[in-house]
């Protein structure tokens, strides 16, 4: 009973706060709800942004008609609000999807310190693959929003390889459907979602190619696709199977990152080398005793 007096407050209170905020700008790709018109470096962004998407949608290949709602809220409160009964990530989140309403949230952006155009496309993706498939597991859903926004910079590269080297990985397959319980956990479950798109799509590129050609058929027929019997079909192997193969790779990468960085640091400490070992010739040079030089012979004609 408590539960549904709380469900039905939660929607009350949703609603009210839909009601306030109108539609305020449609792209190619969005419809922006907001409760103040748009300023004019915030429209231009969103601009950028329907671009970045289009790109998007080119690569692989699959376009829909349909425009993403995005809701720009106002107030961190109202933001908090929105997040209750959702996962737990989604409250230290700067925007979330809600597959309930089919409707992306973003904090109020003053708030987000990162760039705001990479999380709209990472949230738009989540968006966009729910709009195509049934059943999507996690790790393609983070993997693919991560990579497609570029978030994952050289930084993060580092940290992956780090926690990789002490034994720390995500089970992808394990986790398809749920997110790692602890909060320090989070960081390496993007990471390893990504690196697995990434691998997909440079190690197995006809596969990956193949894939988005039979999605992109199916869905102008406008039907929701299994994502499980594509993937399974393009791919020729299970979820599990892959997983195996991916760990395979993940543990050879990490040795391939160790060779290139000890190349790496070798080839900045040479000529610090080389420096030193000049020193310290020209001292045990400048240490030997002088010797006398040696006289000219006279020859007497």
């Amino acid at each position: 009973m408590k539960r549904q007096f709380l469900l039905f407050i939660l929607l009350g209170v949703a609603g009210f706060l839909f009601s306030s905020y109108p539609l305020q700008l449609k792209t190619n790709n969005l419809a922006i709800y907001a409760s103040e018109p748009l300023s004019q470096p915030l429209t231009e962004m969103l601009g950028k942004l329907d671009d970045n998407i289009d790109a998007f949608q080119m690569e692989l290949g699959v376009y829909l008609d349909a425009l993403a709602p995005v809701y720009l809220i106002e107030s961190g409160r109202s933001y908090q609000t929105l997040a209750l009964g959702k996962a737990k990530i989604v409250e230290f989140s700067d925007a979330f999807y809600s597959g309930k309403e089919k409707r992306i949230y973003v904090k109020p952006l003053a708030s987000i310190q990162e760039n705001h155009r990479k999380i709209l496309l990472h949230e738009y993706i989540h968006w966009y693959l729910e709009q195509i498939f049934t059943q999507t597991p996690l790790w393609f859903h983070e993997g693919m929003a991560t990579h497609f926004s570029q978030q994952m910079g050289f930084e993060q590269y580092l940290f992956f390889l780090q926690e990789s080297f002490l034994g720390k990985k995500s089970d992808l397959f394990r986790l398809s459907y749920n997110y790692p319980e602890k909060k320090e956990d989070w960081a390496l479950f993007y990471l390893s979602s990504t690196m697995a798109v990434s691998y997909l799509q440079e190690k197995k590129n006809e596969q990956w190619n193949n894939f988005w050609e039979s999605v992109a058929q199916q869905q102008r027929k406008n039907q929701q696709i299994p994502f499980t019997e594509y993937f399974n079909r393009a791919f020729q192997t299970t979820f599990y199977n892959f997983h195996k193969e991916y760990a395979g790779y993940i543990k050879h990468l990490r040795y391939q990152y160790l060779f290139w960085s000890i190349n790496a640091l070798l080839a900045l400490l040479l000529p610090v080398i080389l420096i030193i070992a000049w020193r310290i010739r020209k001292k045990r040079l400048s240490a030997l005793p002088d010797l006398p030089l040696p006289e000219d012979d006279e020859t007497e004609i």
